[in-house]
């Protein structure tokens, strides 16, 4: 099944062609809120340019969520995992192969997941462009939707017993620690019509 590119994919998918110029293989991030419409976007643009898919929310940290205040999303993300299994790897043109997180059991999954590598690699989620990833980042793009249509969203997924505030503030922490002009592209999440994100 082919999925169509939109108004947000569109120009994601031209700079990252302007982009495979500069280098091979690029690593770019595709951030932004939960829900804004990222992992739509993402799977959109990777099959359009056969680019390798990797998510933030494979890399979740079940056990820490109630850990100390570090960097912003810290205690949701394992970022060294990420990098060690499935970024670096990819980077030096070999497979990746790591255990994700499934979050409809609430625990990882049992068999690990493979991706292939490709010139371009997409690294999608909230935190994607995290500083913890910036020296293997080559680029970073910030999906932004309105508040009521992603907290819309949210509602639509996400039960009354498993909403996380702390989560959402946490949100707003890294978002304020990495503003949308630290980005070099910004594309709206609103036609995406994604219940996630």
């Amino acid at each position: 099944m082919s999925l169509p590119v939109d108004s947000a994919g569109a120009p994601i998918i031209d700079a990252i062609n302007a982009w495979r110029s500069e280098r091979t293989p690029l690593l770019v991030a595709i951030d932004g809120h939960g829900a804004a419409g990222k992992s739509t976007i993402a799977a959109a643009v990777c099959e359009r340019l056969g680019a390798a898919l990797v998510h933030t929310d494979d890399f979740f940290r079940q056990r820490d969520a109630d850990a100390p205040a570090g960097p912003p999303m810290s205690r949701y993300y394992d970022w060294q995992r990420l990098r060690e299994e499935a970024l670096a790897p990819l980077l030096a043109g070999q497979r990746a192969r790591f255990r994700a997180f499934d979050w409809e059991r609430d625990a990882f999954l049992a068999e690990p997941v493979t991706v292939t590598p490709a010139a371009v690699v997409v690294l999608e989620g909230v935190s994607s462009a995290a500083p913890a990833l910036a020296d293997l980042l080559t680029h970073a793009i910030l999906v932004q939707t309105p508040e009521v249509e992603r907290t819309r969203r949210l509602r639509a997924r996400i039960s009354e017993s498993a909403w996380d505030a702390r989560w959402l503030q946490e949100e707003l922490r890294y978002f304020a620690s990495l503003p949308p002009e630290r980005f070099e592209l910004t594309v709206s999440g609103s036609a995406t019509g994604a219940p996630g994100d």
